[in-house]
């Protein structure tokens, strides 16, 4: 008897701290608007609705109920799902730097020097400058390659 209190105790009081986080989530965040989506959980948010065999269908399905920009919540992890080519135009076109970055992740922060690398590196000024050196050096390399064989054409040639 003593064991299945300490249980449901136990059980009360998890279930309990899981609800104020989740108000008080909500509660930092009064000023979002957020797209419409299907209802979700805690935790796990909206996995429910996309487990299956099929969650490209799923999906689908749930944004001809929810329309063409919808919020998804995949775990604690916000995502938004763009279905028509009008709203990917406005997306990726008038928005685009506000989509440009990826979301911080402990494995950036481990394997991309903590984003200061150019594939973990958040959008700005120093990215575009990574990006100018690498794409430099990579034609530079295709430049030196391509004189190489030419050199050895050549020298083939008049042997």
């Amino acid at each position: 008897m003593d064991g299945w209190l300490s249980l449901c105790f136990i059980a009360g009081s998890t279930l309990l701290a899981i609800w104020f986080l989740d108000l008080s989530r909500r509660r930092n965040n009064p000023n979002k608007k957020l797209p419409p989506g299907p209802w979700t959980l805690p935790i796990v948010g909206s996995l429910l609705h996309v487990v299956g065999a099929f969650p490209h269908r799923t999906i689908a399905e749930l944004s001809r109920r929810h329309g063409p920009l919808m919020h998804l919540r995949l775990g604690e992890v916000a995502t938004m799902v763009v279905s028509s080519a009008e709203v990917a135009a406005m997306v990726l076109k008038t928005n685009d730097l506000t989509f440009a970055d990826r979301p911080r992740t402990v494995t950036q922060d481990i394997f991309g020097s903590g984003g200061k690398d150019i594939a973990f590196a958040p959008y700005g000024a120093a990215w575009r400058q990574m990006r100018k050196v690498c794409v430099m050096e990579i034609l530079r390399l295709g430049r030196r390659r391509r004189r190489r064989y030419g050199q050895r054409q050549r020298e083939g040639g008049d042997a």
